[in-house]
């Protein structure tokens, strides 16, 4: 699901092929481990790390400021939230459930999908579009990368207008 990018099939291409990469990893799998168990202890609906874009050893798009592992708490509401300053690209790797992405809903579809474009397995959100994600059955991981560096990512709440950054405070 596209919405408002620039992004080409190249570099949905370059993008499939890092994750591709990282899920093959032991630090990356560890700290989905890592994750996993940390969203089974917390109030919040889910919990990240950022990971090293110099630790992803293929060809990025040169938009690509950061890269992140999403674990959202199965049976809750991610929360509508958007980013101000960055375009995010997010892809399934564990899980499933439904999208609403600039008010439109959709089912989520898993990375490696094969019966799926890449345009259907990847979301590619512009700034400022509302977005919210529907686990169900179980935990969802997902991999996200976004055009501004890891401490500039900002999250704005749909509902509060209160703000965060993932990393570092506003």
């Amino acid at each position: 699901m596209v919405v408002n990018s620039k992004m080409n099939i190249n570099d949905l291409e370059k993008l499939n092929t890092a994750v591709e990469f990282l899920i093959n990893q032991k630090t990356f799998l560890e700290t989905i481990e890592q994750l996993s168990q940390e969203i089974n202890h917390s109030q919040e609906p889910f919990v990240w790390s950022a990971i090293d874009l110099n630790s992803i050893n293929r060809e990025l798009p040169e938009s690509i400021g950061s890269c992140w592992i999403f674990a959202l708490k199965k049976d809750v509401s991610s929360g509508c939230h958007y980013h101000p300053n960055s375009i995010q690209h997010m892809v399934t790797i564990k899980g499933q459930g439904m999208s609403k992405v600039g008010g439109i809903y959709k089912r989520m579809v898993q990375f490696g999908s094969p019966n799926d474009s890449l345009a259907d397995i990847w979301y590619v959100i512009g700034k400022g579009v509302p977005h919210e994600f529907f686990p169900e059955e179980e935990d969802m991981i997902v991999v996200s990368f976004h055009t501004c560096e890891a401490n500039e990512l900002e999250e704005v709440a749909c509902e509060t207008g209160e703000k965060r950054l993932y990393e570092g405070e506003i």
